[in-house]
């Protein structure tokens, strides 16, 4: 796990220098504290950066950036593959003798281009983001893994930033701070790209907040020339996936099959030079990992992390499972110091995020980061295997659609009449669903996930600014796109595969992990595992209740109230402190002279939400914390 940046010019006029690239290196150091690698080759105008976290191979020999034998390639290389053994052995057939230099997955990964080119992405088995020149052909190569656990940025001067013309220069990182430092990249604010973070509290690939930055999506691949730069999906996790794994085959029924995968996976996963331990709360997805680890070594080390507030503090359940697995567990407590940590969070993400669970992250990381360099987690199991309640209130939907008098009376307003209540009650619960009912089927998943309702933008944003925003409605276009052969649970889930969970929880754990030089790794993101959960039906998803596979799967081996519990979630009392604590930071953040919202959205709008939530007449927790950090990165962008 490390970091990577660099820059290519075609052009003299933006030509790369020294400066610019320690300028990167150290805008990303915390992604690789162990060492780092500095390429500069004037005459091409190339220069490649890479920060290190050392997990295989901890010789200064697998250092990047990394060269082909022959000199042609040279890589940077941020993530881990797997399955790099085994690659490494068909390797060794097909070329027949080759030196190895190393004992790591970067150097498997640069022959496995330079024998198989853009093709090896289909033999790999892992979390990467890596970047190839070709200084033979003048090329930049580009790939990201299949579902985006880890990060890549680039930005291009020239013609070729609207995708039609040459370019002068081709920059790219693993964070967005690091293309700071270019002084030729427009970082004018894109207006639908905020109109989609107060949307969805995060803004989609391939957008950023910045109209000359772009991501990398997840499953895709892009080639840089001077004449240009195409792009290329070679992994789509939301479409249809042959696994060539069947639900049920060889005698395992479908949930035997999920156990299998999971095993193999974890144990992909296990392989590494130093210790590694796994993050563990006590819920279902954290336990499954830690059991599959259990399978596979006598000796695991399992963190949780506790906090004062108990109604937030999971570390009861976490420790009855490690005692009834055999872990050798530590449990963590935290006192939160929330006004420096938002600080420090939103420069990390680099543009804003609206995620209030990436502060307890931010506290696992921190404090495992201590112990060990690398984590395994249990992230993704809602998103595969149906955890979410709002599944089931899709299912819940259309059940009530086919029953006309049922229908109309749930859709019947005096629900909303009912006295308000705190946003994670079932009854507040119930009235969101009430409404959603009179939106169209392709409509009413999106308004589950959003933040500020479209309408709401219309009153938050001032009129001038209106007129620039084109909010790309994403849920609406792709969740209707998803229905087609699939049922309605079926669909959300593949509309998460490729928008919430890339977006904001993938992103979440990778900014939150490597600002402490912590790797996590996430077994439930194994590609295999992924392409079997997307053939499963509605009913193998969520029968029962969520997570049907995962429970029938691991019965036997965890104990049955980690099946039974309510979900907690990954939270602290952020509405709360909006009221107490944290009540002048988020004034003094909104209402100043030179604040984001002063300049673009309606003063009374903001006032009235305030004062609404203060007073307890509304609970507007998730938008005036999407407010708060969107100010927290307007003014650090430039540190």
């Amino acid at each position: 796990m490390c970091g990577i940046a660099g820059v290519v010019s075609f052009s003299q006029r933006l030509s790369v220098s020294r400066q610019q690239l320690e300028a990167m290196s150290q805008r990303i150091a915390h992604r690789g504290p162990d060492d780092q690698g500095i390429y500069l080759d004037e005459a091409q105008g190339v220069g490649l950066v890479f920060r290190r976290l050392a997990i295989l191979d901890l010789e200064r020999r697998a250092n990047q950036p990394m060269v082909s034998p022959d000199g042609r390639w040279r890589v940077v290389f941020n993530g881990e593959i797997y399955n790099y053994r085994s690659l490494r052995d068909q390797l060794d057939r097909e070329l027949g003798g080759y030196a190895w230099q190393t004992s790591g997955d970067a150097e498997v990964l640069l022959m496995a281009w330079a024998q198989w080119g853009h093709l090896c992405l289909d033999r790999l088995n892992g979390m990467y983001a890596f970047v190839i020149w070709d200084q033979q052909e003048k090329t930049v190569f580009a790939a990201r893994d299949r579902m985006g656990q880890k990060p890549l940025y680039f930005a291009a001067a020239g013609a070729a930033r609207a995708g039609d013309g040459p370019i002068e220069a081709f920059a790219f990182a693993s964070e967005l701070p690091a293309l700071m430092v270019l002084d030729w990249i427009d970082t004018t604010v894109q207006p639908s790209s905020l109109a989609d973070y107060l949307l969805f509290g995060y803004i989609p690939s391939p957008r950023t907040i910045y109209i000359g930055v772009s991501k990398l999506q997840p499953g895709q691949w892009l080639k840089v020339t001077e004449r240009g730069v195409v792009s290329q999906g070679y992994f789509d996790a939301g479409g249809y996936l042959d696994s060539g794994i069947p639900l049920e085959h060889d005698g395992l029924t479908a949930p035997q099959q999920t156990r299998r995968l999971l095993e193999q996976a974890v144990g992909r996963q296990m392989v590494s030079d130093v210790p590694i331990a796994c993050f563990l709360s006590g819920g279902i997805d954290s336990s499954v990992v830690a059991a599959c680890m259990r399978r596979h070594t006598h000796d695991v080390q399992s963190f949780s992390i506790g906090f004062d507030d108990r109604r937030y503090d999971e570390t009861p359940f976490a420790l009855r499972v490690a005692r009834h697995l055999g872990l050798r567990h530590r449990t963590l407590h935290v006192t939160p110091a929330v006004a420096d940590d938002l600080v420090k969070l939103a420069q990390v993400y680099g543009e804003p995020f609206a995620d209030s669970s990436a502060l307890p992250t931010h506290y696992l990381a921190r404090e495992v980061g201590k112990y060990v360099k690398v984590a395994l987690s249990g992230d993704g199991g809602d998103e595969l295997f149906g955890g979410y309640e709002r599944y089931r209130a899709m299912q819940l939907s259309q059940q009530l659609n086919q029953w006309p008098l049922i229908g109309a009376l749930a859709r019947s307003s005096w629900w909303q009449k009912l006295p308000g209540a705190h946003p994670k009650s079932r009854l507040a619960r119930l009235k969101r669903f009430q409404k959603s009912l009179a939106l169209r089927l392709e409509a009413r998943y999106p308004s589950y996930m959003h933040l500020f309702e479209p309408q709401q933008l219309l009153g938050l944003f001032r009129e001038e600014f209106v007129l620039r925003t084109d909010p790309q409605l994403i849920g609406d276009k792709w969740y209707k796109a998803y229905l087609d052969h699939r049922d309605p649970v079926q669909a959300a889930l593949a509309i998460d595969r490729v928008t919430y969970l890339p977006e904001d929880v993938l992103t979440k754990v990778d900014r939150a992990s490597m600002l402490h030089g912590l790797e996590v790794r996430s077994p439930l993101m194994d590609h295999e595992v992924v392409q079997f959960a997307s053939n499963l039906t509605s009913d193998q998803l969520i029968g029962g209740g969520p997570k049907r596979m995962l429970r029938e799967a691991f019965a036997d081996d965890l104990p049955r109230e980690v099946f039974r519990r309510r979900k907690m979630g990954f939270a602290l009392p952020i509405g709360q402190w909006f009221r107490t604590s944290l009540r002048q930071l988020l004034h003094d953040a909104l209402f100043a002279r030179d604040s984001f919202a002063s300049a673009h959205f309606n003063h009374n709008y903001i006032e009235q939400m305030v004062q609404q939530h203060q007073c307890g007449q509304a609970d507007h927790s998730h938008r005036l914390y999407a407010l708060l950090m969107l100010e927290m990165w307007w003014h650090g962008r430039g540190d």
